[in-house]
């Protein structure tokens, strides 16, 4: 893998980088106060308890510990979904830095970093750049884990969706329409993965129906017909306006109406395919 050499800098507290050793049962304390995390309340509590967790083990255990910089991952991580991006590539630059001297470029955990790394240059509106680190990382995340690794497919449904960021929606639709069935088969039942991937595409239905010259009316193929039906499911919207938007394209592309009525009918943790074929019959 060709990954450019990210600049020197600097995260975390300014404790001497050789702390003194830690025991086996504070690095668990440390670990476990880290998967609490997940439990927060609200992700500004998950991000206030991952940051305070990776300054203790920073302190504890030295910066360059493998869990101080896993930790420090998913602060990053954290900081990206809150919609921090630029602080997030910053911070994760460092972290691919360090990691990369660390552990080994080829390690599971580098690789892992430079996947969210990509991600979040992406969402801090770089789509090009973040595109060429998903191209670059590709091939090293496939060596280690195989073509079927969730990681792997991660990266491909995150490289579709920053080419729609670029401005190719007809490659990027493409590319996702072929990779959902492929997640279906090779993930879990209601891995987030597929999830993520639907919704990515049915973002994208509108423009791709407009720069193909579909007509309203027409129907929608079964892939992008769940993939729009998932999206109202978990409620990826920004707003009520954009919900409000995509319900009236969806009749508008099915010919379907009563669309929000029928939503309300569809009982909690229904599959989008069954929920699918309920408002669109």
């Amino acid at each position: 893998m060709s990954v450019s050499a990210e600049s020197p800098g600097s995260f975390g507290p300014t404790e001497p980088e050789d702390a003194a050793p830690a025991d086996d049962a504070v690095r668990e304390v440390l670990i476990r106060f880290r998967e609490a995390a997940t439990d927060a309340p609200s992700d500004e509590a998950k991000l206030h308890l991952l940051d305070l967790v990776a300054r203790e083990m920073t302190a504890r255990l030295g910066r360059f510990d493998r869990e101080t910089l896993v930790t420090w991952r998913e602060v990053g991580c954290q900081q990206d979904s809150d919609g921090k991006s630029a602080a997030a590539v910053h911070l994760l630059s460092q972290v691919v830095t360090d990691m990369a001297q660390e552990l080994g470029p080829a390690d599971p955990d580098t690789l892992v970093a430079h996947l969210e790394l990509a991600t979040a240059i992406g969402n801090s509106g770089d789509p090009r750049a973040a595109m060429q680190r998903f191209q670059e990382l590709l091939p090293a995340l496939t060596a280690v884990h195989g073509a079927y690794d969730a990681r792997v497919l991660t990266v491909q449904v995150r490289l579709a969706a920053n080419q729609a960021k670029a401005g190719d929606v007809l490659t990027a639709v493409q590319q996702l329409q072929g990779l959902i069935p492929w997640l279906q088969q090779n993930l879990p039942v209601g891995h987030p993965l597929v999830g993520e991937a639907r919704c990515a595409l049915a973002r994208l239905v509108p423009t791709f129906r407009h720069l193909t010259g579909t007509p309203n009316g027409t129907g929608l193929g079964p892939i992008e017909a769940v993939a729009m039906v998932h999206r109202l499911l978990v409620w990826d919207f920004a707003s009520d306006a954009e919900a409000k938007t995509c319900m009236d394209e969806l009749g508008r592309f099915t010919g379907k109406k009563g669309i929000a009525s029928r939503l309300t009918s569809v009982p909690e943790n229904m599959p989008a395919e069954q929920a699918a074929a309920m408002l669109l019959a």
